[in-house]
């Protein structure tokens, strides 16, 4: 990669890290804002890239931010299922990315709106056949795979189970060792 492009993406995470701290600090942000914020940070980057992937990289990193932005902001179903459709219309960055908004989901679900979790479920299930497809040993598979028992438990409690057609991830591969 080219200098100038590492400078790029050098500046790319400086401006997500100044975003992300401004509105951190910011106390009673509206969702409406941040994401106002979110995607005038995303104009402003789209008019500095060069390639094609360049483009609809920062467009995702811009929709998965807006997404966790919509969890932790508590917002409404339309706000968090707009945010959502962002993203996944984008497609995932990889499959940390795909797991983490299927926990956002779940974990919105539990607090909100119950009826939205089997489409949590089912983006979970998704996500984890996606992180049994990587190597057994590979640490992004153990960290999403321990995340999303985490995450199950976290609802069960609050009374969210799963569908009988989910159920929990199972480390056997078809694969001889």
């Amino acid at each position: 990669m080219k200098t100038v492009r590492k400078r790029f993406w050098q500046q790319v995470a400086t401006a997500f890290d100044k975003l992300n701290i401004a509105l951190l600090q910011e106390e009673g942000l509206s969702f409406a804002k941040g994401e106002r914020e979110y995607l005038a940070l995303q104009r402003k980057l789209l008019r500095q890239v060069e390639l094609e992937w360049e483009s609809l990289q920062i467009k995702r990193l811009i929709a998965r931010s807006i997404l966790l932005f919509a969890y932790t902001t508590g917002c409404s179903w339309t706000e968090m299922g707009r945010a959502l459709r962002r993203s996944s219309r984008l497609g995932y960055l990889n499959a940390s990315d795909q797991a983490a908004a299927a926990h956002f989901v779940l974990l919105w679900a539990s607090d909100n709106d119950h009826s939205k979790a089997t489409l949590g479920w089912k983006m979970l299930e998704a996500a984890e056949r996606r992180l049994l497809r990587l190597r057994r040993n590979h640490m992004t598979r153990k960290q999403e795979l321990a995340a999303g028992v985490a995450v199950r438990k976290r609802v069960a409690r609050k009374g969210l189970l799963p569908p009988a057609s989910v159920s929990s991830p199972k480390e056997t591969s078809r694969r001889r060792a």
